[in-house]
C-alpha cells in the first residue's frame, strides 16, 4: 500500500470514510508496556471484527521510539497506515472529540484522548494544545483491560504480535547462543506502579543457576544496572550494551526460550511472542499478566501497626484508597518473593512449557477471590502452587 499524505483533519476524515478505516487512538505512545499491549488489543478487535478487517486504519501519534518502532519492524502486517509527526495529536484529538465514529479506542491506561461516555473523568489540557481525559475511577481502568482478556480469550490461538525477528549480527556476537536456549532476565532496581519496592536481585540466583544447568543463555534485559551477582552465572549484559534499543528488544524477545521479568512493562514482549515467564513482586495479586505460560511469584504485604499479613484480597482494597502507585507513606512493609519463591515459579514456568497442566485447588481459589474488579478471573496466568502454599492462609 503507498503511504498515505495527511496532514489535516480534512484529509484523516476524507480517507477514514474512503476506506471503512478506524483511526486508533489512546496507545500510550511513552510507555513500553502500553505500546505493546495496546497494539495486540487493536489487533485482537480486528481478529474479533468488532472493527473491519478490510478496512484502511490509521495510526497517527508523534515519532516516539517505541512506537516508531513498531511501524518498522511490523510494518502492514499489524497496521494498515502509520503517520508519525509532531502535529499529528492536534489532528487526532480533533477527530476524538468531533468525530468519534472514526476512532477505535484501544487503550488501557487512564489517560484518553478523548470524551468518555459517560465515564467519570477529569479533563486536562496538555502543552497548551489539546485535552485529554483521566479516568478518575480504578474500575473504569479494570473493565478496559478487562476487555482487552476477554478478546484475548476469545482469540486464545492467535497471536498476531507473535513475529521471529532475525537476529543482527552484533546481537549475534553479543548473546553468542550457538543454538542454545536463551532466557531474558529482568528486574526492578526502582519502585513502580506494579512494584512497591525494587528487588535484591540476588534473589533471582537460585532460578537463574536452575536455568543455566538446563543449558539455557541468560541475558539481562530492561534498562536496569548489571549487578555484580550476575557474573557468578555468565549473565549476558544487553541491558548496559549500545545495542540496548526497542527494536533489539523485539528482536531478543522473539527469539528467547524463557524469561523473569520484574512488575514492568517488559513483560508484555514476553506476552505478545507467547514466551514463558515468570513475573515476580508484584504488588497487585489480583492483577496479574494474561498468559497461560506465566507463573506469578507476586509480593505480600504486613501491616506495620500489629505485624499480620494482609490477605490478597485486602492487598487489593489499598488499590481503591492509593490507586495503581503504591505510596511510601502506606502503613504496610511490602515482602518481596524471596530465592526459593522465584525459583519454584521458574521450575513450574519451565514444566509449563512443555505441558500445561490444569491449575490446583490453591490456584482455582486464587482464582476466584474478586471476580468483578480484578483481572485474575479474566487471565490464564497462575500464581505459583508453592507460592500459595506458603502462603494459603492469604487465600
Amino acid at each position: 500500500m503507498a503511504k498515505v499524505e495527511i496532514n489535516s483533519v480534512s484529509n484523516a476524515v476524507d480517507f477514514l470514510e474512503s476506506n471503512n478505516g478506524k483511526l486508533i487512538i489512546n496507545i500510550g505512545f511513552d510507555a513500553i508496556g502500553h505500546v505493546l499491549a495496546e497494539f495486540d488489543n487493536y489487533a485482537r478487535m480486528l481478529l474479533t471484527e468488532e472493527i473491519a478487517p478490510d478496512g484502511a486504519h490509521i495510526y497517527m501519534g508523534p515519532n516516539e521510539e517505541f512506537v516508531g518502532g513498531i511501524a518498522d519492524m511490523y510494518g502492514e502486517t499489524l497496521c494498515s497506515n502509520y503517520i508519525l509527526s509532531p502535529n499529528s495529536l492536534e489532528i487526532v484529538s480533533f477527530i476524538a472529540h468531533y468525530r468519534p465514529d472514526l476512532t477505535v479506542d484501544v487503550g488501557i491506561s487512564s489517560s484518553k484522548i478523548g470524551p468518555t461516555n459517560g465515564v467519570p473523568c477529569l479533563p486536562k489540557f496538555v502543552q497548551n494544545k489539546y485535552f485529554c481525559y483521566e479516568l478518575i475511577t480504578l474500575q473504569s481502568i479494570v473493565d478496559a483491560q478487562k476487555a482487552y482478556y476477554s478478546r484475548r480469550m476469545e482469540t486464545y490461538k492467535s497471536m498476531p504480535m507473535a513475529q521471529r525477528f532475525p537476529m543482527t549480527e552484533d546481537l549475534e556476537r553479543l548473546i553468542n547462543a550457538q543454538d542454545q536456549k536463551i532466557a531474558l532476565i529482568q528486574y526492578k532496581d526502582f519502585a513502580s506502579s506494579g512494584g512497591a519496592n525494587a528487588i535484591n536481585p540476588d534473589t533471582y540466583l537460585p532460578a537463574m543457576r536452575y536455568l543455566k544447568d538446563l543449558g539455557y543463555i541468560l541475558v539481562l534485559a530492561g534498562r536496569e544496572r548489571y549487578p555484580e551477582s550476575f557474573s557468578s552465572v555468565d549473565v549476558v549484559n544487553y541491558a548496559n550494551s549500545p545495542l540496548a534499543t526497542f527494536k533489539n528488544d523485539l528482536i531478543l524477545f522473539s527469539n528467547a526460550n524463557f524469561s523473569i521479568t520484574g512488575p514492568s512493562g517488559i513483560c508484555q514482549f514476553a506476552e505478545i511472542m507467547g514466551v514463558p515467564f515468570v513475573y515476580t513482586n508484584n504488588w497487585q495479586p489480583l492483577h496479574p499478566p494474561f498468559s497461560p505460560f506465566c507463573v506469578c511469584a507476586p509480593a505480600v504485604m504486613k501491616s506495620q501497626r500489629n505485624q499480620k499479613y494482609l490477605t490478597f484480597s485486602e492487598q487489593r482494597d489499598i488499590m481503591d484508597r492509593v490507586g495503581i502507585c503504591f505510596p511510601n507513606e502506606q502503613p504496610y512493609d511490602v515482602i518481596a518473593p524471596d530465592g526459593n519463591d522465584i525459583l519454584m515459579a521458574t521450575q513450574e514456568a519451565v514444566s509449563l512449557a512443555e505441558n500445561l497442566a490444569p491449575l490446583n485447588e490453591n490456584q482455582q481459589r486464587m482464582k476466584v477471590l474478586r471476580p468483578n474488579d480484578t483481572l485474575i478471573e479474566s487471565s490464564l496466568s497462575r500464581t505459583s502452587a508453592a507460592f500459595l502454599e506458603r502462603y494459603e492462609k492469604l487465600l
